[in-house]
């Protein structure tokens, strides 16, 4: 008997090693920084959110690496007239809960998107969109009040994934924490500020996920994250801190994918509220902040100066901006001449974010240089994102052109109709930018809307709108043995392609 229990362990042993090992090589673990706000999409716009969305959901259109729009749940488009854009949709597409795609479908989740009272964060970008009319079950229009040329651009965006009205309804409430999508992924749990579970889609009317599970697992701190890929614990750590570059070398089992991405940072005010309502102290803090220091001390050369609201290589940059020079005297100058000569003090407010309390430290000292005196105020990423939402004093922030269309990078951001949750969270208002923005929008002649993006980038950037810092780099790690990851300027990233050696 004793030895007939002994064979039972030993066999029950080696079943859990074998299904530890499955397990192991079953599942991409996944390192981020920052938990998810909502993993409903009329529910926020945030980086964080973005990662486990874009798995779950799918969009009608979507970007290819070349940044050129491609089919996804329509399959083809037509601009019927400078109002009517025209969709066909792919037939026999399932949604997570067996429900087929419908026009119905889409129709539902661009009503809730724009409805007032949904108060989506990412419904500036369907402002123009009037209407959402179907035309069959696999046939449906969007009617514009304007002429509206960004409105397919803004389609493939993460925020515009659609919805299962049926799966929306029955959760009411709870739809954020039981999302339903198309995507190649569904969802499976969430623990708050540890972890989001996914699971491969068998039923996925693409190339179905390589990989059949997904673990992000929520890891705020640089070092732990660096240890858990060091150790095997996660495969891919997001957002890497530019410290640890050095660290990935051959035989330490982990390698580094860096690229040019459409964020940028920037430093914020609240330009509704003394001294920042004036635009003399907006320039002199871009004079009294050195922006190669930043570049080299907080982001350890990983990131480039900023030259205005636009990073490169998207429609309507202007080539003709630089970066505010680093002149103290300049500053000084400038704040006399707006009624501060002795300087001022304030609060700068920034997320729990590594790169945030760096470039935080840098910016204190350097301010000091001219009179300004700071106070650093820490606040957790998603109160953070309400607090700069209602209203900051300084505040440090990115932004992400995740359209690759300037319409994204500037109407969101400076837009007088766009302030707060929508984007334009330093409550910047100019009559000429608005009609520069308005404009292009309703412009379909590329050329001409590039002049247009140029021309109101120029008002910005001599508005000092912003305090420009600097355009990122992205720093990804990954284990050896992860193939298949495909590097995004937009910073969306689908893990379906994702595989393990």
């Amino acid at each position: 008997m004793k030895k007939l229990l002994a064979a039972l362990v030993l066999a029950l042993c080696a079943m859990l090693m074998v299904s530890a090992a499955f397990a192991a090589g079953d599942t991409l673990v996944v390192g981020s920084p920052t938990d998810a706000v909502s993993l409903d999409p009329h529910r926020t716009n945030d980086a964080a959110s973005a990662l486990p969305m874009f798995q779950i959901y799918d969009t009608l259109v979507k970007l290819s690496p070349e940044m050129t729009i491609e089919p996804s749940l329509a399959t083809e488009w037509t601009q019927v007239d400078d109002y009517t854009l025209e969709f066909k949709l792919r037939q026999g597409v399932k949604f997570h809960n067996g429900e087929e795609l419908k026009a119905s479908d889409v129709k539902f989740t661009f009503d809730r998107h724009i409805n007032p009272e949904t108060a989506a964060p990412a419904a500036f970008m369907l402002s123009t969109v009037s209407e959402v009319k179907v035309i069959d079950d696999y046939t449906v229009q969007f009617i514009t009040s304007e002429k509206c040329a960004s409105l397919l651009y803004n389609l493939t965006h993460v925020d515009m994934g659609i919805l299962n009205e049926k799966a929306v309804t029955d959760a009411g409430d709870e739809y954020a924490n039981n999302p339903v999508g198309t995507g190649a992924y569904k969802f499976v749990s969430w623990k708050k500020n540890q972890e989001i579970c996914l699971t491969a889609n068998e039923d996925y009317f693409g190339e179905k996920a390589k990989i059949p599970n997904i673990t992000i697992r929520i890891i705020p701190e640089g070092a732990t994250m660096i240890a858990e890929l060091q150790t095997g614990g996660v495969d891919i750590a997001l957002n890497v801190g530019s410290q640890y570059v050095p660290m990935f070398a051959p035989g330490t089992g982990m390698k580094l994918e860096q690229f040019n991405t459409f964020t940028v940072k920037y430093l914020a005010f609240d330009e509704r509220v003394a001294p920042f309502d004036n635009p003399l102290v907006r320039q002199a803090i871009n004079y009294a902040t050195n922006k190669e220091a930043i570049v080299k001390v907080a982001y350890a050369d990983c990131a480039e100066p900023l030259s205005g609201p636009l990073p490169q290589n998207i429609n309507g940059y202007n080539p003709d901006l630089t970066p505010y020079p680093y002149d103290v005297e300049k500053a000084r100058e400038l704040l006399a001449e707006a009624g501060y000569p002795d300087g001022f003090t304030s609060t700068l407010y920034i997320s729990d974010k590594e790169i945030d309390t760096k470039l935080a430290t840098v910016l204190q000292a350097q301010l000091k240089d001219v009179g300004i005196t700071v106070d650093i105020q820490v606040i957790e990423w998603g109160t953070f994102l309400q607090k700069t939402a209602e209203g900051l004093p300084m505040f440090l922030l990115g932004w992400t052109t995740v359209t690759a269309d300037a319409d994204n990078g500037l109407y969101a951001n400076f837009h007088s109709s766009a302030w707060g949750s929508q984007g334009n969270r330093c409550f910047y208002k100019n009559e000429e930018v608005d009609r520069l923005l308005d404009e292009g929008r309703a412009e379909f002649d590329q050329e001409a809307r590039t002049k247009l993006y140029q021309e109101a980038s120029q008002i910005i950037y001599d508005d000092a709108a912003w305090d420009f810092l600097a355009a990122e780099l992205y720093n990804l790690g990954l284990r050896d043995n992860v193939q298949g990851f495909v590097p995004m300027s937009t910073t969306f990233f689908d893990l379906s392609t994702v595989y393990f050696e």
